[in-house]
């Protein structure tokens, strides 16, 4: 399992709304319904293998992408400060040594990520956040 499999297990694996989740590399694709699937990947918005958003694809496995929409991570949990004091949008990248978080994100963060995309995800702090969020948290797959 690699860096992005794991990340991707971690904030979305244990959902109530994706059945039969599968994961490669930067992707996890699960079942919604008989005809509905989900993907979800890590993607670059700007720079490549800057991996600063997910973007989720509702796919009718008849007809095609139903919708599709891409959420960058800052938009969800905040600008942070990178090593130089530059205000930047979180993000994971591939570089030689290997694939991680440049702008570290907590636990928290990712729960934050995941419960905006999937409110019924069962990740760290996922109860604590929907809690002071309130029932009007908006998410993707509700």
């Amino acid at each position: 399992m690699n860096f992005f499999e794991r990340e991707m297990r971690m904030m979305f694996g244990d959902s109530d709304i994706i059945q039969e989740p599968k994961f490669v590399g930067r992707t996890m694709v699960g079942k919604l319904d008989d005809d509905l699937r989900v993907k979800l990947q890590f993607v670059s918005t700007f720079i490549a293998k800057h991996y600063d958003a997910i973007q989720v694809s509702i796919i009718n496995r008849k007809d095609g992408v139903v919708d599709k929409e891409t959420l960058k991570f800052g938009d969800i949990v905040g600008m942070r400060k990178d090593y130089c004091g530059n205000s930047v949008h979180p993000y994971m990248w591939d570089d030689d040594s290997g694939p991680c978080w440049y702008i570290r994100i907590s636990a928290e963060d990712k729960a934050r990520i995941s419960i905006s995309v999937c409110p019924k995800t069962r990740c760290s702090f996922s109860k604590e956040i929907q809690t002071r969020a309130g029932t009007a948290m908006p998410s993707l797959l509700s």
